[in-house]
C-alpha cells in the first residue's frame, strides 16, 4: 500500500498522545437553555417560508459557482434553495453566516475538495473542506446529494465554531471525511447517507471517516447510514447521543475514542480532540459486516452508556472495550467506567478488557482463550 507510512505516522501520534488515562470526574450534562436549542429534525419548507425575514435565494439547475454569491447576498437566517438538477462549484465554499442551504428533491451539488494526504514527517492531515461552515451558528444543510468533482474528494463538510447547526437528509458520496465537527456544540446530524471513498483500502490515502465529532459537546447523531469508512462514526468529546444509526462495511463501525492532535484546519492550526468520548449514550444502533469491530471503546473512553445495540457479521468482535494496549506498537489507554447493556441482542459478542466497565448480557469473550492485548 503506497501510503501505509502515513497511517503508521497517524497511529503513532494518536497513541503517543494518549498515554495517560483520563481519570477526571464526569460532570452532569448541562440542561439546555432556551437560547441554545438545537435543530429537532429536518425543516418543513412551508414553515420556513412563513417565518423567513427575507426572500429566498433560488439557484436554478445547471448553476456554476453560484453558491458563494448566494450566501453573500442573503440575510442572516436566509434560505438558499437549490433546484433539482446539477450544481457545480469549482472551489470550496465558506459559509460565514447562519443560513439554510436546502435542496429540492433531485438537487446534486458537485464541489471541489482536494484529498487529505498526511505528511509523512509531521503526521499532520490537512482538511480541504468543500463546504466550510465557519463562525455561523444555527446553519442548516439539508436535502442535498453532495459529491466531489472527480471520483474522490477530501472533506465534504467541516463545521467549525458553529453551535446548534444541523446536517439532515443529505447524501455524501466519495469523500475521505464526509462530516467533521470542530468546536461546535449541540450539533444535529440526522438521516444522512454516507458512502466514503475507498482510496484508503488501496493505500492511496490513510484517512477515511464517515461522521467525526472531534470537538463539540452534546452532539446528536441519529438515523444515519455510514459505509466504506475506516471509522464509520467517530464519537469524541462529552455528552453526545448516537442512536438508530446503521454502520456497515467499515473497518470499525462505531468508535468511542479521541482524535489525535494531527488534523490541520484550513487556518493552519493543528488540532485534535480535547476529550475522549465521555458520557455518550450509544443505543439502538446497528453495526454489521464490518472488517474488524462493530463497536469499539478505546483511548480513554469513559462513563459511556452502550445499550441495546445490534451487531453481527463483524470479523473480530461485535464489541470491544480495550485495556491499555500496545496492539499498534504504542500505548493506547484503556476504556474505563463504561456501562454496556446487551438488551434485546443477547448474542452480541463482547470483549471487555477495560477497567471498571459494567457489562450486562451478551456473549463474553473468554479472556483465557483470547487474552486482552
Amino acid at each position: 500500500m503506497k501510503n501505509l507510512a502515513y497511517l503508521f505516522v497517524f497511529i503513532s501520534i494518536w497513541l503517543l498522545q494518549s498515554c495517560q488515562k483520563d481519570d477526571q470526574q464526569v460532570s452532569v450534562q448541562p440542561e439546555q437553555k432556551a437560547s441554545e436549542q438545537r435543530y429537532e429534525g429536518p425543516i418543513d419548507l412551508s414553515t420556513v417560508t412563513s417565518r423567513s425575514s427575507c426572500p429566498w435565494t433560488v439557484i436554478p439547475a445547471g448553476s456554476t459557482d453560484a453558491l458563494a454569491a448566494a450566501i453573500a447576498s442573503t440575510c442572516d437566517d436566509g434560505v438558499i434553495y437549490l433546484k433539482a438538477g446539477l450544481h457545480t462549484e469549482n472551489s470550496s465554499v465558506t459559509v460565514g453566516k447562519a443560513v439554510k442551504i436546502i435542496g429540492e428533491a433531485g438537487a446534486v451539488l458537485k464541489i471541489k475538495s482536494d484529498l487529505s494526504i498526511g505528511d509523512a514527517t509531521t503526521g499532520a492531515v490537512p482538511l480541504h473542506p468543500a463546504l466550510h461552515i465557519l463562525n455561523a451558528p444555527g446553519t442548516l444543510i439539508q436535502d442535498l446529494d453532495i459529491q466531489p468533482i472527480g471520483s474522490d474528494g477530501g472533506n465534504a463538510l467541516l463545521i467549525e465554531n458553529s453551535d446548534g447547526s444541523g446536517v439532515m437528509r443529505n447524501k455524501f458520496t466519495g469523500f475521505q471525511m464526509s462530516i467533521v465537527i470542530e468546536k461546535s456544540n449541540r450539533m444535529t446530524i440526522m438521516f444522512n447517507t454516507v458512502v466514503t471513498s475507498g482510496l484508503w483500502q488501496t493505500g492511496q490515502v490513510a484517512d477515511a471517516y464517515g461522521i467525526t465529532v472531534m470537538n463539540g459537546t452534546s452532539a446528536y447523531l441519529s438515523d444515519n447510514e455510514v459505509s466504506n469508512s475506516l471509522f464509520g462514526i467517530w464519537a469524541c468529546d462529552k455528552w453526545g447521543t448516537a442512536e438508530r444509526n446503521l454502520a456497515h462495511g467499515n473497518y470499525i463501525g462505531i468508535i468511542l475514542c479521541k482524535v489525535p492532535s494531527a488534523i490541520q484546519l484550513p487556518s493552519g492550526e493543528i488540532t485534535g480532540s480535547i476529550n475522549p468520548a465521555t458520557g455518550w449514550k450509544t443505543r439502538n444502533n446497528k453495526s454489521i459486516d464490518n472488517f474488524n469491530v462493530g463497536y469499539l471503546a478505546i483511548d480513554g473512553a469513559n462513563h459511556n452508556l452502550i445499550e441495546n445495540n445490534e451487531a453481527s457479521g463483524n470479523a473480530a468482535y461485535d464489541m470491544e472495550l480495550t485495556t491499555d494496549t500496545y496492539r499498534f506498537g504504542f500505548l493506547t489507554p484503556m476504556a474505563h467506567d463504561n456501562t454496556v447493556v446487551a438488551g434485546t441482542y443477547p448474542n452480541i459478542t463482547i470483549k471487555n478488557c477495560g477497567d471498571n466497565n459494567s457489562v450486562t448480557g451478551g456473549v463474553l469473550v473468554d479472556m483465557a482463550a483470547d487474552p486482552c492485548n
